[in-house]
């Protein structure tokens, strides 16, 4: 999903009021807890949202999968 049809999406929302919380995942700390834990949490902007651009990285080849990459990431990973 591109940014654009996403913020289409959360335009066309019927409850504009509704709170917006995402996925909090902290990594398992030993071998009966390999899959860690995941938690909803309220988005915090400042935290929980991460953009990733790899356009022009001279070290990412062109074919590889991250070439020209750029990803919004919503959420929080290893938290």
């Amino acid at each position: 999903m591109k940014v654009k049809e996403l913020a289409k999406w959360l335009a066309s929302f019927e409850d504009q009021d509704a709170e917006v919380e995402v996925i909090s995942h902290l990594r398992g700390s030993s071998y009966y807890d390999q899959g860690g834990t995941a938690t909803t949490v309220p988005l915090d902007v400042e935290k929980h949202i991460t953009y990733t651009d790899l356009r022009g990285n001279p070290f990412i080849e062109e074919g590889c999968s991250y070439h020209g990459l750029r990803t919004l990431l919503m959420g929080e990973l290893d938290a």
